[in-house]
């Protein structure tokens, strides 16, 4: 785990996930407009220490990880502080999170521009659609984790991991332990499973063909900054920001 976060620590990688407990069916939108949504949960994970960002639980334990819980209220200035640009540049990977995560995220707080997003879920569909020559798919964490062999330690097994409509329900029913669980799950894998795409420049995934795993050629992620997405430099949160910096000096 010490390999782990040496590497993103160097890369300055941090892994997330949020959660929100709005039904999508209560809003016009639907799941069109991730800004409309609440925000009530968030994950962060460098390798070396998890943040929690929660209003609902005051303290979450994550076997052999060093954990902190914190309010959400709380978010921004932690922003402001773990992505200082003189110690940049810094990439938020996601798993799903150019359609969800990141809007939300940037929706409700200001995002120092030092942090670009990287979707993995892309660089996933860009290695199956390199195996399979005409588009690529969307695969499951749990299943991408198990057929790379990567491991969390947040939940007891992989099949404990719920999906988002069971995270919702969890929710509502009062077990929000139970979702920061499956997010914490979450954020681990990415940053494992990003981490060894990146450094074998590899990734194994299951043949819907044969139902047998292969092992793909990944040397397009050698310039991650392909992946980078938004335009952040005219996010009206980001310039907020660049404002308050401004009249900071």
């Amino acid at each position: 785990m010490s390999d782990l976060g040496n590497w993103m620590e160097q890369k300055g990688i941090v892994a997330y996930k949020v959660f929100s407990a709005t039904d999508a069916s209560d809003l016009p939108t639907g799941w069109t407009d991730p800004t409309k949504f609440t925000l009530d949960g968030v994950v962060f994970y460098d390798g070396k220490e998890m943040i929690l960002f929660t209003d609902v639980v005051h303290q979450l334990l994550v076997k052999d990880k060093s954990t902190k819980t914190m309010n959400l209220d709380q978010i921004q200035e932690w922003l402001d502080v773990r992505f200082r640009a003189d110690k940049g540049p810094y990439r938020l990977i996601g798993y799903g999170s150019e359609k969800f995560d990141a809007p939300l995220l940037r929706s409700k707080y200001n995002v120092p521009i030092s942090a670009k997003d990287v979707d993995y879920a892309q660089i996933v569909r860009d290695a199956s659609e390199k195996h399979y020559g005409d588009y690529g798919r969307r695969y499951d964490i749990r299943n991408l984790a198990h057929t790379n062999q990567k491991k969390q330690t947040a939940i007891p097994h992989l099949s404990f991991l719920f999906t988002p409509l069971a995270m919702y329900a969890e929710w509502q029913r009062g077990l929000e332990r139970n979702v920061l669980r499956t997010l914490a799950a979450e954020v681990e894998l990415i940053a494992e499973l990003f981490c060894s795409t990146i450094v074998k420049e590899e990734l194994k995934i299951m043949d819907e063909r044969t139902e047998r795993s292969v092992v793909v050629q990944c040397d397009f992620v050698r310039d991650i900054s392909i992946y980078e997405f938004g335009d952040q430099d005219e996010d009206p949160m980001t310039l907020a920001y660049l404002d308050r910096l401004s009249e900071d000096e």
